[in-house]
Formats: C-alpha cells, structure tokens, sequence
C-alpha cells in the first residue's frame, strides 16, 4: 500500500469515526484532505494554496447547508447554527 493511499484511508477512517465527513463525490488527494483543519459543525479551516474550500453540514429530513468558499487561510463558516445536524465535512472546489 502506497504512503498515499495510507494517508487517505487513515484520514476517512478519522473522519468516520468523529463524525466529520469527507465530500466523497470529489474525494480529494491524501494531500488535500491534510490542507483543511478544525472542521466542526460550524467551521472549516482552508490552508490549501488555490484550492478553495467550502464547509457543509448534513441536515435530517433536509437540504444540506453549506459555508461560504474560502482561499487559503481563510474559514468557511456557517450562516447560523443548524439543529438535526447528522454529520458535516468540506468540500474541495474542482
């Protein structure tokens, strides 16, 4: 197993055992997925230089809400402070 595909297992076997999800419809290298930190339910951390980040949190019964995008040393945060919260992440712009 390459240190890569180490890195991005280990990083998805975090995010499923905190809660924090990973945008898996644009599942970013092992190397993006170090590039966003202090993701929460409300907030992401953007320390990737021109990949922009957004947060986004997960709502029952719902549509999803998302942060604003954010460059590189910037936070995406949320607008307000969503009940029925099942899980949150960051996507990574294309």
């Amino acid at each position: 197993m390459t240190i890569r595909k180490l890195l991005a297992a280990s990083a998805v076997a975090a995010a499923i055992l905190t809660g924090v999800g990973i945008d898996t419809a644009r599942a970013p290298e092992a190397s993006a997925v170090e590039c966003v930190q202090s993701v929460s339910t409300w907030q992401a951390y953007n320390k990737c230089a021109g990949v922009p980040a957004r947060h986004w949190d997960a709502i029952r019964n719902s549509a999803s809400k998302y942060g604003n995008w954010a460059s590189a040393g910037q936070w995406s945060k949320q607008t307000s402070c969503w009940a029925n919260v099942v899980s949150f992440g960051y996507s990574l712009k294309a």
